[in-house]
């Protein structure tokens, strides 16, 4: 009887260190992308690594795993597991989560259909899927009753996302992404006028649309907020290049006619603020939205130095668009 325990302690022990060895062989000699779901429980998943070639078999990444006393659920995502990883590597990187990830930027001042498309190619979903995720406003209803979309409040920022991320997620993310940053601006006291977060929000995307130098952008805030007090005419050109992108008419380049297309958004027919957003502000127009410069001007022209002549009456202003007008005719850019 002890000699038939004593082989059965050798023959276990024989057992255990075939299978640690058996852990510690290198695997395939290529990359592996080992894809897995969300809740899926952790017996599918290492039968999942077996089938890949990256475990010598689920019962002997159980008996590691037991013995290292990490028996639990892995992370859902995408693994990119290296060439020739041992097995136990595989299992310290299901077990740690570090699922592959994709980084990508969305610059400042890009419409909603601009980021699906940024998006789309970094593999977040598809342009149909952030069509129609962006096409609703539930997620900002309490801060935007009157938004008909997610146009504005898509975060511009760079952003790094579990690769295989859906639309709805990463979409979800940029929101909350904007209200952190809206809560910041915010907290320095209520805004300069009384404004709807939409409002400052639609505001916002004017400037940011309008200049893209940082000492500008209150400047230009304040006079788009005296033309509102004194019931002009906004006149910016973004809104027009806004309905012609949705309407896919944009060409890059802004024609006289295009000013006279009949449409809400067309801030050279339809007086006040236009219904909604018409891109994505980053903090810096967030913030000279919500405080913008107290200043008398009522135009403001590109400058052939760069940025843009701020004017206080009609006969300054015109004076500063023949001045532009001459530069680009003398060939400068």
């Amino acid at each position: 009887m002890r000699r038939l325990l004593i082989l059965a302690a050798i023959l276990a022990l024989g057992a255990a260190g075939a299978t640690a060895w058996s852990l510690l062989r290198p695997g395939p000699d290529r990359e592996v992308v080992l894809t897995v779901e969300r809740g899926a429980p952790l017996a599918r998943v290492l039968e999942q690594a077996r089938r890949e070639g990256l475990l010598p078999s689920a019962l002997a990444a159980r008996a590691w795993l037991a013995v290292q006393g990490r028996d639990r659920r892995v992370r859902w995502g995408r693994y990119r597991v290296p060439p020739r990883s041992r097995p136990v590597d595989v299992l310290r990187q299901l077990l740690e989560g570090r699922v592959a990830m994709v980084e990508v930027t969305v610059p400042e001042g890009l419409t909603r259909w601009e980021t699906a498309r940024i998006m789309a190619d970094s593999g977040l979903g598809t342009a149909g899927e952030w069509e129609a995720v962006t096409g609703t406003p539930e997620w900002i209803r309490d801060l935007a009753p009157r938004a008909r979309d997610l146009e504005g409040f898509l975060f511009p920022d760079t952003y790094r996302f579990a690769e295989g991320t859906g639309a709805a997620a990463a979409a979800h993310h940029m929101v909350d992404r904007f209200r952190s940053v809206w809560s910041q601006v915010t907290a320095r006291g209520p805004c300069a006028w009384e404004a709807t977060p939409f409002e400052v929000v639609t505001l916002a995307s004017l400037v940011e649309a309008e200049t893209p130098v940082p000492g500008e952008r209150p400047t230009v805030a304040g006079v788009y907020l005296n033309r509102l007090r004194r019931g002009m005419l906004l006149q910016c050109d973004p809104t027009v290049v806004f309905v012609l992108k949705r309407e896919g008419r944009w060409t890059g380049r802004l024609l006289r006619r295009d000013l006279e297309v009949d449409d809400p958004y067309n801030t050279y027919r339809y007086p006040g603020l236009p219904p909604g957003p018409i891109a994505s502000p980053g903090r810096a127009a967030l913030e000279a939205a919500c405080r913008p410069a107290d200043v008398p001007y009522l135009y403001f022209v590109a400058s052939p130095g760069g940025g843009h002549a701020f004017s206080r009456t009609l006969a300054d202003h015109n004076r500063a668009v023949a001045r532009w007008r001459r530069w680009r005719r003398s060939g400068g850019e």
